[in-house]
């Protein structure tokens, strides 16, 4: 264990917070929007799911299905097959048909704002998979009711837990406070090549709209000899981001962004780093630049391949010009 004593509780490894079966994902969104959803047993269950993801976006979903129960015909006898129940043979079909169409499967565990923002993308409509034309497929009478796409229509935000605003601008000002006066900032080292794309790309000029990293930069110019602690996960520069929150500390944006996470580790090791390390500002952006010629070597898992939509290349495959500028302009000595 890394940090004894300190690690956070992980739902998304141990047993999450919420379990459903995958068709239900689809039903709260037509609780949501008024429709009494025949999938839940009881219409309380989805609205404590909703209660549930409305308070805290970082809950972990786990999505099941039963397509994997389904026994060897030789285990089955003729009678068994005289009481197969239709019903539970389309439920079947609309787990899986939700599981392809969000790229998951039966037993995978999400934050609750990331499988919402999911479906709600690749889903249009519950016709097509809680109802069908075909004799005996016909299915949910309210899949047409028009619930869902109302709710689509508003989007993610109007089920899972958005960060206000004023929150926000908060968290921002406070954030910039800090980095103006403390004598050690706290900031990931993958960050430390996003702040230098932006840089290569607007030369330091406006604001980023999602972090702190602008403020950090011009702390840096004003001070190259800065000192700065190299942490993984959510540091300084992430407070003020909506998909940071704060009850939790977790980030709930795709997949909590693990690739985030993965950039860290590998900066921290082409650098001969560890968390905890104090740097120097000036030092360190050279010793990064040396190390790390083209961001597809660290944001492109150095093949520039996404695998899943969870690794997504950040500034696509072919690596951030941005960079590529920083690391040839970017000087201290001057």
């Amino acid at each position: 264990m890394s940090y004894p004593f300190k690690m956070l509780d992980d739902s998304l490894c141990d047993e999450p917070i919420v379990e459903i079966a995958a068709r239900q994902l689809l039903g709260t969104v037509c609780v949501s929007g008024g429709a009494d959803c025949p999938l839940f047993k009881k219409k309380e269950d989805a609205l404590e799911v909703l209660k549930l993801v409305k308070q805290d976006p970082a809950a972990s979903v786990r999505l099941t299905s039963d397509a994997d129960r389904v026994p060897h015909y030789t285990m089955l006898e003729d009678e068994d097959f005289a009481r197969v129940n239709r019903e539970g043979v389309l439920d079947r079909k609309r787990d899986l048909d939700v599981l392809q169409r969000l790229g998951l499967s039966p037993g995978d565990v999400r934050r609750a704002r990331y499988l919402y923002e999911l479906l709600l993308k690749h889903v249009e409509t519950p016709v097509g998979i809680c109802a069908h034309d075909t004799p005996g497929w016909e299915g949910c009478a309210l899949a047409s009711s028009g619930a869902y796409e109302a709710v689509r229509e508003k989007g993610w935000k109007e089920i899972v837990y958005d960060r206000p605003e004023q929150d926000m601008a908060e968290a921002r000002r406070e954030s910039i406070e800090r980095i103006r006066t403390d004598e050690v900032l706290n900031v990931r080292p993958h960050h430390l090549m996003c702040m230098s794309c932006w840089v290569g790309s607007t030369d330091g000029e406006g604001e980023r709209s999602n972090d702190t990293l602008d403020a950090i930069w011009r702390r840096i110019c004003d001070d190259p000899d800065l000192k700065i602690r190299l942490v993984e996960g959510n540091c300084e520069a992430c407070h003020c981001c909506d998909g940071y929150h704060a009850e939790s500390t977790r980030c709930v944006h795709t997949g909590g962004l693990l690739r985030d996470y993965k950039k860290d580790l590998d900066v921290f090791q082409r650098i001969g780093k560890m968390p905890g390390d104090i740097v120097n500002a000036r030092e360190i952006l050279k010793v990064i630049y040396e190390e790390v010629t083209d961001t597809t070597e660290v944001c492109g898992y150095g093949t520039g391949e996404a695998t899943s939509n969870e690794w997504s290349v950040c500034s696509g495959p072919t690596g951030n010009a941005g960079f590529a500028k920083a690391r040839k302009t970017v000087e201290f000595d001057k």
